[in-house]
């Protein structure tokens, strides 16, 4: 959106120096490119400032930025910041509610992109989680149809096994998805307390690839998971993510 802002703005500012534009109609262009700018900068830094405050209050080393699917019992705002504190509890904050998840409660992390997670059914969802139940998945996939620009997103799935109200919560799994372009995922599964418990799947995979069958068998493996008896991978062999912004108050 910002960049789209940016091209108008310069674009109106190039026509109307060459004439092509009544001068009306260029100016009520610049006011609403430079009143959307202005405000998309606002919202940016007022969520850089919050993660950056509520990341030292808790005492923690990473903070992330998403949209909440589903997953999570009671109700949670679209938006939520993830924070990873120094006791590897993870705690998600829609600034009206509050949730911790323990680390022992967080059994699996999967980072999978959206298109790719619309195109496998519940079974192979869980078996790529590790869960040993179907979840029935219905919730994840209408937003999914209702937002179709998320597709170009990493989607980011929790496997949690826990208490709810003292009612056991087996198998819950959370869905959150990067189309804010602020949950600096990459960076959480750098984290040694989550890479031993992370899947994570590279932006490009195909269905062949990630379950390939016994007459197909993918030339390479683009898969990368954590073991605990396996040695952790190198934060240079994980590929940057481009369309992830930083965010430079927690640097």
């Amino acid at each position: 959106m910002t960049l789209l802002l940016t091209i108008i703005l310069i674009m109106t500012i190039l026509l109307l120096l060459v004439g092509s534009m009544s001068k009306a109609l260029g100016l009520v262009l610049i006011v609403i490119c430079v009143g959307a700018l202005a405000y998309l900068a606002y919202k940016t830094l007022a969520v850089h400032y919050y993660a950056y405050k509520k990341l030292q209050k808790l005492g923690g080393n990473w903070a992330g930025y998403m949209r909440y699917i589903s997953g999570i019992s009671g109700r949670m705002a679209d938006s939520c910041f993830l924070f990873l504190t120094n006791d590897k509890n993870l705690v998600i904050d829609d600034k009206q509610h509050q949730t911790a998840i323990t680390y022992a409660e967080l059994v699996n992390v999967g980072v999978i992109e959206a298109s790719l997670l619309a195109q496998i059914n519940d079974r192979e969802i869980a078996e790529l989680m590790g869960m040993k139940s179907h979840p029935a998945l219905h919730a994840m996939r209408s937003w999914l149809s209702r937002h179709p620009e998320a597709k170009r997103h990493f989607v980011m799935m929790l496997y949690l096994d826990r208490e709810v109200d003292g009612i056991a919560q087996k198998g819950e799994l959370v869905f959150f998805s990067d189309v804010e372009r602020k949950g600096h995922i990459r960076e959480l599964l750098r984290q040694p307390e989550i890479a031993v418990k992370a899947l994570f799947i590279p932006r490009g995979t195909t269905v062949e690839e990630l379950y390939p069958s016994q007459d197909r068998v993918p030339k390479k493996k683009k898969i990368y998971s954590y073991d605990k008896g396996e040695e952790q991978i190198a934060a240079d062999k994980i590929e940057e993510d481009s369309l992830t912004e930083p965010f430079p108050p927690l640097t």
